[in-house]
């Protein structure tokens, strides 16, 4: 399942090595399988098994298994899925300046510092149906690889394969200049972003829409519009899928019961966690509990 990631905050892999790369698999039936959220760092989501669709700020991407989509730093993204097989995806997390090197050489000028300033933007969308986009899919495998495996020296291939990956987006033409987004995009996205922290930051406590929609100096029903258009959920249910996804990280520890976990997580009564927790995760806190207990 995946675990809760909404204004990531967190570091990926290590200050002198920022790289880590996230297993994701959903059994079928659950459709949110990427909640929204953003971070600072770019990342490559690679489909393993089954489809799905992410929202990346605006457009929509169905990728299938073999396909892959990116995300750039400071973009908001989210997955949906209604493929009854289930979905296994990795994504790839990094820091765009680990590729960097310490001497501002003619590769760093050309080709590096545009995509760094943000000046220039990699293919969002790779698929297996476009001859150039073959080989770019092959280095996202040979990255899954080299970091399944973990050899002598790894890290360095690791480095070698994104560093052919961006060569040869170049050599394809694929990189393209970045569109500036309209302001009134911009200043939507702030707002969003602004709302989806503070939920975050106090999903634990008593939240009702008079305090969000105030936080955007928006009304109730205007505020409810703008939620859904951005997020794919109405704010109550999202508030309630950032509490049960907590939930299940701590039920995942085997350190928690199920009132405890419900508790921590927010809820009150248990009845209404066990409600919402079987609408989100498809099975009760307690068979999800038994589950990971149990290693099936």
């Amino acid at each position: 399942m995946y675990e809760h990631r909404y204004r990531e905050n967190s570091h990926h892999g290590f200050p002198d090595f920022p790289f880590h790369i996230y297993t994701i698999e959903h059994p079928g039936n659950i459709h949110t399988i990427l909640p929204i959220h953003w971070h600072n760092e770019m990342e490559f989501i690679y489909m393993k098994e089954g489809s799905a669709v992410f929202k990346i700020e605006n457009q929509d991407y169905k990728i299938t298994t073999g396909e892959a989509v990116i995300v750039h730093p400071g973009e908001l993204h989210s997955g949906v899925s209604d493929d009854c097989e289930g979905v296994l995806f990795y994504s790839i997390v990094f820091k765009l300046s680990w590729l960097s090197s310490l001497h501002r050489d003619r590769i760093q000028e050309q080709f590096l510092i545009p995509i760094l300033s943000g000046v220039s933007r990699l293919p969002t969308f790779l698929s297996t149906h476009k001859k150039e986009h073959l080989e770019l899919l092959f280095y996202i495998r040979q990255v899954l690889s080299s970091f399944a495996c973990r050899s002598l020296a790894y890290e360095m291939s690791l480095k070698a394969n994104m560093l052919l990956f961006i060569a040869d987006s170049y050599q394809f033409e694929l990189v393209e200049s970045k569109t500036i987004s309209k302001k009134r995009h911009g200043q939507e996205n702030r707002q969003i972003k602004h709302v989806l922290a503070y939920m975050e930051d106090n999903s634990f406590n008593k939240l009702d829409l008079n305090q969000l929609s105030s936080i955007i100096s928006l009304s109730k029903s205007h505020f409810c519009k703008f939620f859904k258009e951005r997020t794919g959920m109405r704010p109550m249910e999202y508030l309630n899928f950032i509490r049960i996804n907590k939930a299940a990280t701590l039920l995942r520890t085997g350190s928690y019961n199920v009132i405890e976990a419900s508790l921590e997580a927010g809820y009150q009564n248990v009845s209404y966690f066990s409600k919402w927790f079987k609408i989100y995760m498809n099975m009760t806190p307690s068979a999800y509990k038994n589950m990971y207990s149990t290693g099936v």
